[in-house]
């Protein structure tokens, strides 16, 4: 038996496809499948997995949609696994969000949870280098409103580099897919430009409690502008979803 045989077994039920898909993921997950690992031709994949190429094909190009694998053309092209890390975590949730599987009360509670945490921990850990990123992030936010336009990506940027200020990858990457969510929401449900502004000011009011190193404010701070953001899209929120 080769390493391909060992690793890539034969289907069984599902659609094949997706359990080609499955099966790659899982070798990815445990690290028999490592970054920059070049996966078997699509005909060594097809006989491995006892499919037809368009199915194996199909498979592939699932990965490389949730940021599993890069797929390269020409002679030293082929299929290649990536250094998974947010992408796929930021896919598969925004594919939740699309199919109406996270309601607004679970994006509340769950931003409550981290966000808090992060804040604690960014007061420890900060360095001055994070205070340069959050205020560039202000300036650059603001400079959005002054031009009447919303600011979503800076909104995520300021909770991405806050948690960055964690000092912790994980709470960096799972913040990220998070504030991937609330954009969803802001893009399904369009708030005026006084939600930027909102957050904008709530930015600012968190960025002097972590100058004076104040915990206990920041995280009360924290606490009022996710329950806010939450009333604004609640607001918005078509009256008929349950979801709510």
């Amino acid at each position: 038996m080769t390493g391909n045989e060992a690793l890539f077994m034969p289907l069984k039920s599902k659609r094949a496809f997706e359990a080609i898909s499955e099966q790659i993921k899982n070798l990815i997950y445990s690290g028999q499948l490592k970054p920059g690992d070049r996966l078997p031709s699509e005909r060594e994949l097809a006989t491995l997995f006892k499919a037809g190429r368009m199915v194996v094909r199909e498979s592939l190009r699932t990965l490389e949609q949730s940021g599993f694998i890069s797929v390269k053309n020409g002679y030293r092209g082929g299929a290649f696994v990536k250094n998974v890390g947010a992408e796929a975590i930021i896919s598969s949730i925004t594919d939740m969000v699309k199919l109406g599987k996270i309601s607004l009360q679970e994006l509340t509670d769950t931003r409550l949870e981290i966000e808090l945490s992060i804040v604690g921990l960014a007061v420890e850990r900060i360095e001055r280098s994070d205070f340069d990123e959050l205020w560039k992030n202000i300036e650059y936010t603001e400079g959005l409103i002054a031009e009447g336009r919303m600011s979503r990506d800076g909104n995520t940027m300021f909770h991405v580099i806050l948690a960055r200020a964690s000092k912790n990858y994980l709470l960096e990457m799972i913040i990220e897919s998070v504030m991937n969510v609330v954009d969803s929401f802001v893009r399904l449900l369009k708030p005026d430009i006084m939600y930027s502004k909102n957050i904008l000011s709530a930015h600012k009011a968190l960025y002097a409690a972590l100058q004076k190193g104040d915990a206990e404010t920041a995280r009360e701070l924290m606490r009022a502008h996710i329950l806010d953001a939450a009333s604004n899209f609640s607001s918005l929120a078509p009256k008929s979803d349950t979801r709510q």
